[in-house]
């Protein structure tokens, strides 16, 4: 597994030479920044989750909310979870990796022309990142709800992999069986993988 050099850059050099169009300094900043502050808040969220807290699937029973990032908070790691059961970390991972893009390409930007870096990583269309993303948490969520069943008591719903869990691995199951689904959802996570986190399995 390897990372092409200058794979954390958030803007490729196609084919050909030809140079990205600039992102105004100001713009960048401003992702850098108010990524990395929803980035925390979320990671807060999923992090300090407790059922007792009122949220959407539930009324709760506290008498005040447990989760660090407040009411939003609740909410936001409550429905998480809901959908997506515990796969919802992959999406966590992947913003996070791309919010590292972002940095790197902020601090190029900072440095003088003459001090930045030759290489770039090669250009690939924004749609396959897309893919990647569906691919893995849809993978990931089916594979949750078809081998890690221990899990659901604790999550709001009742479902290993959430709702889309639920779905995607009952039908699979369904049309090809549990050691069919299992094959096919593992090559789409691996598969996925990649394209998600811009990396290479090649060494």
């Amino acid at each position: 597994m390897s990372f092409p050099l200058g794979s954390l850059s958030n803007d490729a050099v196609p084919p050909g030479g030809a140079a990205p169009v600039a992102t105004p300094r100001w713009r960048m900043q401003f992702v850098v920044v108010f990524g990395g502050v929803l980035w925390l808040l979320a990671l807060l969220a999923l992090v300090t989750h407790n059922a007792t807290d009122p949220a959407w699937s539930t009324s709760g029973i506290a008498a005040e909310t447990h989760n660090r990032a407040g009411v939003i908070g609740a909410w936001f790691a409550d429905i998480a979870f809901f959908l997506f059961g515990y796969s919802v970390w992959w999406a966590l991972l992947i913003a996070g990796r791309t919010w590292l893009s972002a940095l790197a390409g902020w601090l190029r930007a900072e440095r003088a022309p003459a001090q930045a870096p030759e290489a770039a990583s090669l250009h690939r269309p924004a749609w396959l990142f897309w893919l990647g993303v569906v691919l893995v948490i849809a993978a990931s969520c089916a594979l949750e709800w078809s081998r890690l069943y221990q899990w659901e008591a604790r999550l709001p719903g009742g479902h290993g992999g959430g709702v889309l869990g639920y779905a995607l691995g009952r039908g699979s199951m369904t049309a090809i069986g549990f050691t069919g689904s299992g094959v096919f959802w593992i090559a789409a996570l691996v598969l996925g993988l990649p394209l998600a986190l811009r990396f290479s399995w090649s060494t």
